[in-house]
Order: structure tokens, then C-alpha cells, then sequence
């Protein structure tokens, strides 16, 4: 009977103390973490849309991540989106105070590379531009579309929020 005992017990120990582990390492770099990823968007942000000043929003709507405002005008939208991988895409959709797209970027990507990737490359980015709806947009690329309905509804979720907020 104890050596059946002994076993199991040996087990829980050992999962306790690792579980105890994880969470001091967990507790030690959570700051960092986090530190890491808003360095990222402010990253994401300067390269976009250029050196300048951006104030995030107390409050985001359902499905962006976050809004930013800057010296220039433009209310960013921080927004992630489903392409051929679930939460594959994190973009940025800049747009003027009429609504239409003054640029996108991408924060991270998370698609096939090579075939999604290809989403990310300025040249389709930058066909967004100036896009005031759904049909402004470019069309699907070849082979990523998942990745490319993915960024256009991720252009559209901010448009279609920048509406409703719009005096």
C-alpha cells in the first residue's frame, strides 16, 4: 500500500513546486512583457505613421485592441484579426477625420509565410490608402485570401466604428 502511495505523492510534490515556479517566473516578467509589447505598437506606430505624439483612448470598442490619436489628426485603430490563422493579423488602421484609410501597417503576422505574408508587403498596404469603403479596397491576393479578408475586415471594422462614433 505505501508504495502505491509513495508515488503519488513524490508526483504532487513535484507539480506543486514547479506550479509554484511558473508562477514566481510569471509574477518576475509580466512588467517586462507588457513593457515589451507597448515598445512594439509605439514601434509600429512611428514607422506607420511617422515620428509624433500618440495618445491612446480610455476605452476601445468590441474587437480593437486599442485607439490612438495623433498630432496630425488621424485616429488609429490597433485591431486583430482572423486571417488563415486565428488572431493572425495585428494591424494598424490610420484613418483621416472623413473616415477614409491614410494608412496601414501591421504589428505582427502571424500567416503562412511566404503565401499570407504577403498582405504585409507596402505595396498592398499602401493600395488601401485613401479607400472611404469596402469597395476601395484592393482586391484579394492569390492564394492568401483568408489573409486578405482578414486585413479588409479589419480596415472595415475601423471604418465602420469611425462612423458611428462621428458627430
Amino acid at each position: 500500500m505505501k508504495e502505491r502511495i509513495l508515488p503519488t505523492i513524490v508526483l504532487t510534490v513535484i507539480c506543486a513546486v514547479v506550479c509554484g515556479l511558473l508562477a514566481a517566473v510569471n509574477g518576475a516578467t509580466r512588467e517586462r512583457i507588457a513593457q515589451a509589447e507597448r515598445d512594439k505598437v509605439q514601434r509600429s506606430l512611428t514607422a506607420v505613421f511617422g515620428e509624433g505624439t500618440y495618445t491612446p483612448a480610455a476605452t476601445a470598442p468590441e474587437g480593437v485592441t486599442a485607439v490612438y490619436t495623433n498630432d496630425s489628426g488621424l485616429t488609429i485603430y490597433d485591431i486583430t484579426a482572423d486571417g488563415y490563422a486565428k488572431g493572425g493579423l495585428r494591424v494598424l488602421v490610420g484613418l483621416d477625420e472623413a473616415g477614409c484609410v491614410a494608412s496601414v501597417g501591421i504589428v505582427s503576422c502571424g500567416e503562412t509565410a511566404g503565401v499570407g505574408t504577403k498582405v504585409t508587403e507596402p505595396i498592398y498596404l499602401a493600395q488601401f490608402s485613401g479607400a472611404a469603403d469596402k469597395n476601395d479596397y484592393p482586391d484579394a491576393i492569390s492564394g492568401a485570401t483568408f489573409s486578405s479578408r482578414g486585413l479588409a475586415g479589419a480596415v472595415a471594422l475601423a471604418q465602420q466604428y469611425a462612423k458611428e462614433v462621428q458627430p
